[in-house]
Protein backbone atom coordinates (compact mmCIF):
# COMPACT_ATOMS: atom_id res chain seq x y z
CA UNK A 1 0.00 0.00 0.00
CA UNK A 2 1.39 3.33 -0.89
CA UNK A 3 1.61 6.00 1.96
CA UNK A 4 2.64 9.91 2.59
CA UNK A 5 3.16 11.00 5.91
CA UNK A 6 1.44 10.14 8.83
CA UNK A 7 -1.12 7.57 6.51
CA UNK A 8 -2.75 7.09 3.31
CA UNK A 9 -2.18 9.35 0.11
CA UNK A 10 -5.45 10.88 0.55
CA UNK A 11 -5.25 11.13 4.17
CA UNK A 12 -2.17 12.88 3.93
CA UNK A 13 -3.88 15.66 1.46
CA UNK A 14 -6.64 15.56 3.19
CA UNK A 15 -4.91 16.24 6.20
CA UNK A 16 -2.32 19.40 4.57
CA UNK A 17 -5.32 21.23 3.25
CA UNK A 18 -7.16 21.35 6.43
CA UNK A 19 -4.32 22.71 8.20
CA UNK A 20 -3.99 25.56 5.46
CA UNK A 21 -8.07 26.28 6.09
CA UNK A 22 -7.32 26.44 9.81
CA UNK A 23 -4.44 28.75 9.49
CA UNK A 24 -6.20 30.89 6.97
CA UNK A 25 -9.40 31.26 8.97
CA UNK A 26 -7.08 32.33 12.08
CA UNK A 27 -5.00 34.46 10.19
CA UNK A 28 -8.29 35.94 8.98
CA UNK A 29 -9.46 36.37 12.40
CA UNK A 30 -6.41 38.20 13.58
CA UNK A 31 -6.95 40.52 10.50
CA UNK A 32 -4.46 38.88 8.06
CA UNK A 33 -1.05 38.51 7.25
CA UNK A 34 0.50 41.11 4.74
CA UNK A 35 2.06 38.64 2.34
CA UNK A 36 -1.23 36.10 2.23
CA UNK A 37 -3.89 36.63 -0.47
CA UNK A 38 -7.38 35.64 -0.18
CA UNK A 39 -9.31 34.03 -2.72
CA UNK A 40 -12.83 31.94 -2.63
CA UNK A 41 -15.17 30.24 -4.22
CA UNK A 42 -17.71 32.17 -6.60
CA UNK A 43 -20.53 30.91 -4.38
CA UNK A 44 -19.83 32.90 -1.16
CA UNK A 45 -18.46 29.85 0.37
CA UNK A 46 -15.63 29.70 3.28
CA UNK A 47 -12.38 31.38 1.36
CA UNK A 48 -8.63 30.05 2.06
CA UNK A 49 -5.45 32.06 2.33
CA UNK A 50 -2.40 31.60 0.83
CA UNK A 51 0.01 32.84 -1.27
CA UNK A 52 0.58 30.82 -4.67
CA UNK A 53 4.43 30.08 -4.78
CA UNK A 54 5.74 27.44 -7.19
CA UNK A 55 7.70 24.34 -5.79
CA UNK A 56 10.11 24.45 -8.38
CA UNK A 57 11.62 27.20 -11.11
CA UNK A 58 9.60 27.43 -14.41
CA UNK A 59 12.24 26.68 -17.02
CA UNK A 60 11.57 29.54 -19.84
CA UNK A 61 11.80 27.81 -23.28
CA UNK A 62 11.26 29.46 -26.78
CA UNK A 63 7.37 28.10 -26.81
CA UNK A 64 5.80 29.07 -23.72
CA UNK A 65 1.99 28.99 -23.24
CA UNK A 66 -0.05 31.44 -22.31
CA UNK A 67 -2.27 29.43 -19.45
CA UNK A 68 -4.64 32.84 -18.36
CA UNK A 69 -7.88 31.24 -19.43
CA UNK A 70 -7.52 28.46 -17.37
CA UNK A 71 -6.78 30.70 -14.00
CA UNK A 72 -9.22 29.28 -11.26
CA UNK A 73 -9.38 29.97 -7.56
CA UNK A 74 -8.76 26.97 -5.47
CA UNK A 75 -9.11 24.56 -4.02
CA UNK A 76 -7.73 22.82 -6.82
CA UNK A 77 -8.50 19.05 -8.35
CA UNK A 78 -5.97 17.39 -10.10
CA UNK A 79 -7.32 14.36 -12.22
CA UNK A 80 -4.80 11.65 -13.09
CA UNK A 81 -5.02 9.32 -15.54
CA UNK A 82 -2.41 6.65 -15.20
CA UNK A 83 -1.07 4.44 -17.88
CA UNK A 84 -0.69 1.48 -15.42
CA UNK A 85 0.81 0.68 -11.64
CA UNK A 86 2.23 -2.99 -12.42
CA UNK A 87 6.12 -1.92 -12.45
CA UNK A 88 7.92 -0.02 -10.21
CA UNK A 89 9.39 3.04 -12.33
CA UNK A 90 5.33 3.66 -12.51
CA UNK A 91 5.33 2.99 -8.71
CA UNK A 92 7.44 5.53 -8.19
CA UNK A 93 6.34 8.14 -10.73
CA UNK A 94 3.33 8.28 -8.61
CA UNK A 95 5.13 8.21 -5.91
CA UNK A 96 6.42 12.07 -6.70
CA UNK A 97 3.40 12.88 -8.31
CA UNK A 98 1.39 12.07 -4.91
CA UNK A 99 4.05 13.90 -2.82
CA UNK A 100 4.19 17.16 -4.96
CA UNK A 101 0.77 17.55 -4.91
CA UNK A 102 0.94 17.50 -0.74
CA UNK A 103 3.26 20.24 -1.48
CA UNK A 104 0.52 22.74 -2.58
CA UNK A 105 -1.93 23.43 0.12
CA UNK A 106 -4.23 24.80 -3.17
CA UNK A 107 -4.53 21.18 -3.85
CA UNK A 108 -7.29 19.76 -2.14
CA UNK A 109 -7.14 16.16 -4.04
CA UNK A 110 -5.75 14.58 -6.70
CA UNK A 111 -7.76 11.19 -8.13
CA UNK A 112 -5.79 8.81 -10.02
CA UNK A 113 -6.55 6.04 -11.98
CA UNK A 114 -5.26 3.40 -13.13
CA UNK A 115 -5.82 2.18 -17.04
CA UNK A 116 -3.66 -1.48 -16.32
CA UNK A 117 -2.37 -0.78 -19.92
CA UNK A 118 -5.78 -0.84 -21.48
CA UNK A 119 -6.27 2.24 -23.84
CA UNK A 120 -9.93 1.75 -24.01
CA UNK A 121 -10.05 1.81 -19.89
CA UNK A 122 -7.86 4.90 -19.98
CA UNK A 123 -10.26 6.66 -22.78
CA UNK A 124 -13.23 5.86 -19.58
CA UNK A 125 -11.04 6.76 -17.17
CA UNK A 126 -10.96 10.32 -18.75
CA UNK A 127 -14.46 10.60 -19.38
CA UNK A 128 -15.08 10.09 -15.26
CA UNK A 129 -12.59 12.33 -14.49
CA UNK A 130 -14.17 15.28 -16.29
CA UNK A 131 -17.89 14.17 -15.09
CA UNK A 132 -16.03 14.63 -11.36
CA UNK A 133 -15.36 17.94 -12.32
CA UNK A 134 -11.51 17.56 -12.03
CA UNK A 135 -9.38 21.55 -12.76
CA UNK A 136 -6.73 19.61 -14.34
CA UNK A 137 -5.78 16.86 -16.09
CA UNK A 138 -2.39 14.65 -15.72
CA UNK A 139 -2.45 11.80 -18.26
CA UNK A 140 0.11 9.24 -18.46
CA UNK A 141 -0.70 7.40 -22.12
CA UNK A 142 -1.12 3.60 -22.78
CA UNK A 143 -1.22 4.40 -26.74
CA UNK A 144 0.31 7.10 -28.59
CA UNK A 145 -3.03 7.47 -30.37
CA UNK A 146 -5.79 5.99 -28.72
CA UNK A 147 -6.82 8.45 -26.35
CA UNK A 148 -6.50 11.68 -28.42
CA UNK A 149 -9.97 12.05 -28.74
CA UNK A 150 -10.30 12.06 -24.81
CA UNK A 151 -7.54 14.04 -24.10
CA UNK A 152 -9.02 16.54 -26.91
CA UNK A 153 -12.58 16.28 -25.15
CA UNK A 154 -10.61 17.32 -22.19
CA UNK A 155 -9.43 20.59 -23.76
CA UNK A 156 -12.79 21.14 -25.60
CA UNK A 157 -14.27 21.53 -22.26
CA UNK A 158 -11.89 23.71 -20.77
CA UNK A 159 -10.49 21.39 -18.37
CA UNK A 160 -6.16 22.02 -18.76
CA UNK A 161 -3.75 18.38 -19.84
CA UNK A 162 -0.68 18.10 -19.03
CA UNK A 163 1.02 15.11 -20.29
CA UNK A 164 3.18 12.91 -18.42
CA UNK A 165 6.15 11.30 -20.12
CA UNK A 166 4.49 8.86 -22.70
CA UNK A 167 4.05 10.52 -26.03
CA UNK A 168 0.78 11.19 -27.44
CA UNK A 169 0.29 12.46 -31.18
CA UNK A 170 -2.44 14.89 -30.20
CA UNK A 171 -0.79 18.95 -30.06
CA UNK A 172 -4.56 19.25 -27.92
CA UNK A 173 -2.37 19.69 -24.58
CA UNK A 174 -1.06 22.46 -22.47
CA UNK A 175 2.25 20.90 -21.06
CA UNK A 176 4.01 17.81 -22.08
CA UNK A 177 6.66 16.59 -19.41
CA UNK A 178 9.02 14.04 -20.93
CA UNK A 179 12.98 13.38 -20.38
CA UNK A 180 15.40 13.31 -23.00
CA UNK A 181 15.52 9.55 -23.34
CA UNK A 182 17.90 10.26 -26.67
CA UNK A 183 20.36 12.65 -23.84
CA UNK A 184 20.06 9.34 -21.74
CA UNK A 185 21.17 6.87 -24.93
CA UNK A 186 23.49 9.66 -26.33
CA UNK A 187 25.82 9.76 -22.95
CA UNK A 188 25.26 6.00 -22.19
CA UNK A 189 27.27 5.45 -25.62
CA UNK A 190 29.64 8.36 -25.66
CA UNK A 191 30.66 7.20 -22.31
CA UNK A 192 31.44 4.07 -23.61
CA UNK A 193 33.25 5.00 -26.71
CA UNK A 194 35.22 7.24 -24.47
CA UNK A 195 36.06 3.86 -22.10
CA UNK A 196 36.78 2.08 -24.83
CA UNK A 197 39.42 4.34 -26.66
CA UNK A 198 37.03 4.17 -29.92
CA UNK A 199 37.87 0.58 -30.53
CA UNK A 200 35.79 -2.78 -29.95
CA UNK A 201 33.04 -5.23 -30.42
CA UNK A 202 30.12 -3.99 -28.57
CA UNK A 203 26.01 -5.41 -28.44
CA UNK A 204 22.94 -3.73 -27.58
CA UNK A 205 20.46 -4.95 -25.20
CA UNK A 206 17.82 -2.30 -25.97
CA UNK A 207 14.05 -1.55 -24.12
CA UNK A 208 10.87 -2.34 -26.10
CA UNK A 209 10.78 -1.79 -29.49
CA UNK A 210 7.63 1.23 -30.99
CA UNK A 211 8.39 2.50 -27.47
CA UNK A 212 9.68 5.72 -26.63
CA UNK A 213 12.71 3.36 -25.52
CA UNK A 214 13.72 3.71 -29.66
CA UNK A 215 15.01 7.46 -28.70
CA UNK A 216 17.80 5.43 -26.28
CA UNK A 217 18.71 2.94 -29.16
CA UNK A 218 18.78 5.30 -31.97
CA UNK A 219 21.04 7.29 -30.20
CA UNK A 220 23.25 4.31 -29.55
CA UNK A 221 23.60 3.70 -32.75
CA UNK A 222 24.05 7.12 -34.34
CA UNK A 223 26.77 7.70 -31.65
CA UNK A 224 28.48 4.36 -32.19
CA UNK A 225 28.06 5.07 -35.86
CA UNK A 226 30.87 8.01 -35.33
CA UNK A 227 33.79 5.60 -34.12
CA UNK A 228 34.98 3.77 -37.30
CA UNK A 229 36.56 1.83 -34.71
CA UNK A 230 33.62 0.12 -32.76
CA UNK A 231 31.66 -2.53 -34.19
CA UNK A 232 28.07 -3.32 -33.30
CA UNK A 233 28.00 -7.06 -33.07
CA UNK A 234 24.02 -7.22 -32.64
CA UNK A 235 20.87 -5.50 -30.93
CA UNK A 236 18.05 -6.94 -29.48
CA UNK A 237 14.99 -5.39 -27.64
CA UNK A 238 14.88 -7.31 -24.10
CA UNK A 239 10.97 -5.95 -23.09
CA UNK A 240 12.67 -4.62 -20.03
CA UNK A 241 13.09 -8.16 -18.81
CA UNK A 242 15.97 -8.91 -16.65
CA UNK A 243 15.36 -12.48 -18.08
CA UNK A 244 15.41 -11.80 -21.74
CA UNK A 245 18.21 -9.93 -20.99
CA UNK A 246 19.95 -13.09 -19.99
CA UNK A 247 18.48 -15.45 -22.31
CA UNK A 248 19.77 -13.32 -25.38
CA UNK A 249 23.17 -12.39 -23.68
CA UNK A 250 23.51 -16.21 -23.39
CA UNK A 251 22.94 -16.39 -27.16
CA UNK A 252 25.23 -13.63 -27.98
CA UNK A 253 28.32 -15.29 -25.74
CA UNK A 254 27.78 -18.43 -28.05
CA UNK A 255 27.73 -16.56 -31.40
CA UNK A 256 30.92 -14.11 -30.57
CA UNK A 257 34.01 -14.85 -29.28
CA UNK A 258 34.56 -11.57 -28.21
CA UNK A 259 32.43 -8.42 -26.67
CA UNK A 260 34.35 -5.44 -25.42
CA UNK A 261 31.01 -3.91 -24.04
CA UNK A 262 27.29 -4.57 -23.35
CA UNK A 263 25.37 -1.55 -23.85
CA UNK A 264 21.63 -0.74 -22.62
CA UNK A 265 19.90 1.82 -21.88
CA UNK A 266 18.24 0.38 -18.48
CA UNK A 267 19.60 -1.88 -15.52
CA UNK A 268 16.77 -3.97 -15.89
CA UNK A 269 17.82 -6.23 -18.45
CA UNK A 270 21.98 -5.59 -17.41
CA UNK A 271 20.75 -7.74 -14.08
CA UNK A 272 20.45 -10.27 -16.54
CA UNK A 273 23.20 -10.20 -19.27
CA UNK A 274 25.85 -9.85 -16.20
CA UNK A 275 24.53 -13.07 -14.65
CA UNK A 276 24.98 -14.84 -18.32
CA UNK A 277 28.91 -13.56 -18.56
CA UNK A 278 29.64 -14.12 -15.03
CA UNK A 279 28.27 -17.71 -15.24
CA UNK A 280 30.66 -18.12 -19.09
CA UNK A 281 33.24 -16.90 -17.13
CA UNK A 282 33.97 -14.36 -19.36
CA UNK A 283 33.66 -11.24 -17.32
CA UNK A 284 37.49 -10.09 -17.60
CA UNK A 285 36.68 -9.94 -21.67
CA UNK A 286 34.08 -6.83 -20.97
CA UNK A 287 35.04 -3.87 -20.12
CA UNK A 288 32.11 -1.81 -20.33
CA UNK A 289 28.83 -1.81 -19.14
CA UNK A 290 25.70 0.92 -19.01
CA UNK A 291 22.31 1.37 -17.66
CA UNK A 292 20.32 3.68 -15.59
CA UNK A 293 18.92 4.74 -11.90
CA UNK A 294 17.71 1.07 -10.71
CA UNK A 295 18.77 0.37 -7.54
CA UNK A 296 19.16 -3.32 -8.21
CA UNK A 297 21.68 -2.18 -10.74
CA UNK A 298 23.30 0.41 -8.62
CA UNK A 299 24.01 -2.16 -5.93
CA UNK A 300 25.38 -4.41 -8.45
CA UNK A 301 27.89 -2.23 -9.97
CA UNK A 302 28.80 -1.07 -6.46
CA UNK A 303 29.33 -4.26 -4.50
CA UNK A 304 31.06 -5.76 -7.99
CA UNK A 305 33.16 -2.90 -8.89
CA UNK A 306 31.78 -3.34 -12.63
CA UNK A 307 33.51 -0.79 -15.30
CA UNK A 308 29.94 0.70 -15.64
CA UNK A 309 28.27 3.88 -16.89
CA UNK A 310 24.97 4.86 -14.90
CA UNK A 311 22.87 8.07 -16.27
CA UNK A 312 20.23 8.39 -14.14
CA UNK A 313 16.50 7.98 -15.40
CA UNK A 314 14.71 10.28 -13.54
CA UNK A 315 10.65 9.62 -12.43
CA UNK A 316 10.57 13.23 -10.88
CA UNK A 317 8.70 14.20 -13.91
CA UNK A 318 5.70 12.79 -12.22
CA UNK A 319 6.05 15.45 -9.54
CA UNK A 320 6.82 18.30 -12.16
CA UNK A 321 3.36 17.08 -14.15
CA UNK A 322 1.45 18.24 -10.79
CA UNK A 323 3.84 21.30 -10.82
CA UNK A 324 2.64 22.23 -14.43
CA UNK A 325 -1.21 21.56 -13.13
CA UNK A 326 -0.26 24.29 -10.22
CA UNK A 327 0.96 26.31 -12.45
CA UNK A 328 -1.59 26.22 -15.05
CA UNK A 329 -4.17 26.58 -12.42
CA UNK A 330 -2.48 29.80 -11.57
CA UNK A 331 -2.28 31.75 -14.60
CA UNK A 332 1.38 30.95 -15.10
CA UNK A 333 2.97 30.50 -18.39
CA UNK A 334 4.41 27.38 -18.51
CA UNK A 335 6.68 25.35 -21.41
CA UNK A 336 4.70 23.35 -24.48
CA UNK A 337 7.38 20.83 -23.79
CA UNK A 338 8.69 20.57 -19.86
CA UNK A 339 11.92 18.25 -19.79
CA UNK A 340 13.41 17.02 -16.44
CA UNK A 341 17.02 16.78 -17.68
CA UNK A 342 19.00 13.50 -17.35
CA UNK A 343 22.82 13.14 -15.90
CA UNK A 344 25.77 10.54 -15.12
CA UNK A 345 25.56 9.52 -11.78
CA UNK A 346 29.72 9.48 -10.40
CA UNK A 347 30.31 6.13 -10.30
CA UNK A 348 33.13 7.17 -8.16
CA UNK A 349 30.97 7.54 -5.16
CA UNK A 350 28.32 5.25 -5.84
CA UNK A 351 27.68 4.60 -2.14
CA UNK A 352 25.59 7.90 -1.90
CA UNK A 353 23.16 6.41 -4.13
CA UNK A 354 22.80 2.82 -2.33
CA UNK A 355 19.35 3.00 -0.54
CA UNK A 356 18.64 1.98 2.74
CA UNK A 357 18.22 -1.88 2.70
CA UNK A 358 15.16 -2.27 3.54
CA UNK A 359 12.46 -4.81 1.51
CA UNK A 360 11.90 -3.92 -2.19
CA UNK A 361 14.05 -1.14 -2.17
CA UNK A 362 15.84 -3.07 -5.32
CA UNK A 363 13.25 -1.71 -7.03
CA UNK A 364 13.53 1.83 -6.30
CA UNK A 365 14.82 4.75 -8.57
CA UNK A 366 16.52 8.04 -7.75
CA UNK A 367 15.31 7.34 -4.15
CA UNK A 368 17.51 10.31 -2.95
CA UNK A 369 15.44 13.04 -4.46
CA UNK A 370 11.86 11.58 -2.94
CA UNK A 371 11.71 12.52 0.85
CA UNK A 372 11.69 9.33 3.06
CA UNK A 373 8.15 10.00 4.25
CA UNK A 374 7.17 9.10 0.68
CA UNK A 375 9.12 6.36 -0.33
CA UNK A 376 6.66 3.41 -0.86
CA UNK A 377 6.46 0.47 1.22
CA UNK A 378 7.12 -3.36 0.02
Amino acid sequence: MSRGPGGTWDDGIRMSRALVLALGLLAAACGGAADETTTGASDGGVETASAFEMRVEIPQTDDMVDTAEYRTDPPWTIGYSDALLSNSARVFTNQFAMWAASEYPQIEEITRTDASDSPEKQVSDIEDLLVQGVDCLIVAATSEEAIDPAIEQAMAEGVPVVIQERDVTTEEFVSHINIRLDDLGRIQAERAAEMLGGEGQVVLLEGVAGSASELSRRAHEEVLAQHPGIEVLAMEYTGYSRDEGKTIMENWLQAYDQIDAVIADSGIQQQGAYEAVAEAGRLDEVTVWTGDGLQAWIRQVHENDIPAIIVNRPLTFGALAVDACAAILSGTPVPKVWYDPVEELDTENLEEYIAPDVPGSDEWWNWWELPEAWLPES
